[in-house]
């Protein structure tokens, strides 16, 4: 399939996805769909298989990521516009502001995206995000301007050219006169400033998802626990200021 596409703006081109895709699936009690933030505290997560990358094995250390879950049943999928695990990858270039994608099982994608089997250092242990597709649509806003750069004759440019279509602003971040709240999804350690700035988002129904472990995220998407998947996020308690995982 084509979806629309922008090289670097991955929160954007999974939030034109969910458009596209959650309008299709609405109502199919079977398939749940999630935008999946993938980072660290440090903002430094190793990712292999990346398009970007000039390295054989197709490392690149982002600062985040963001992919598109689909879980059907006991069967989960990836979405990943930046993967070169594809069929066919030479057919994937951009044409027109679109690029071909598709589906891959979950379980091929994170051996060899992630490779679990690394040991990686503590700052680049990578922290998922789940965001419900409904929540991450009505929630998501951003004026782009995680993207500016100084310049010395212009004051501030782009470090890579902005998307075609208008700047993103869903419903509730709208309603509450929201233009940007990117950091909210990225950050997986709050301090109290942006612990405050993100309950205050909240009361106006903006919501920002669950934290998970790498551990904890792979095992919420094991073949028997697909099914109970929504159920086990509602089982996470967020404390004020504390992430307390449910045993999952």
């Amino acid at each position: 399939m084509e979806l629309p596409y922008s090289s670097c703006y991955c929160e954007e081109n999974i939030y034109k996805a969910l458009e596209i895709l959650h309008s299709h699936w609405t109502g199919a009690g079977d398939c749940s769909l999630y935008s999946v933030f993938i980072s660290s505290p440090t903002r430094a997560i190793p990712l292999f298989c990346q398009r970007s990358s000039p390295r054989e094995n197709g490392l690149v250390i982002w600062d985040y990521h963001v992919v598109l879950l689909k879980v059907v049943k006991d069967k989960t999928y990836v979405l990943d516009f930046d993967t070169t695990i594809q069929a066919d990858n030479e057919q994937l270039n951009v044409r027109d502001g679109l690029r071909r994608v598709e589906f891959l099982q979950f379980g091929e994608y994170a051996e060899l995206t992630f490779r679990p089997s690394l040991s990686l250092p503590k700052n680049l242990q990578r922290s998922f995000r789940m965001i419900a597709a409904q929540d991450y649509l009505s929630s998501f806003a951003s004026d782009r301007s995680h993207m500016l750069a100084p310049a010395e004759s212009t004051g501030q440019v782009y470090v890579k050219a902005p998307p075609p279509w208008p700047q993103i602003c869903g419903a509730n971040a709208a309603a509450a006169g929201v233009r940007m709240n990117i950091d909210c999804f990225i950050d997986v350690k709050l301090d109290s400033s942006k612990l405050n700035r993100q309950q205050v988002l909240e009361s106006h129904g903006m919501r920002f998802g669950e934290v998970l472990t790498q551990e904890q995220f792979f095992g919420s998407l094991s073949p028997a626990k697909c099914i109970d998947l929504r159920s086990c996020l509602m089982r996470l308690d967020i404390e004020r200021g504390t992430l307390s995982y449910a045993n999952i």
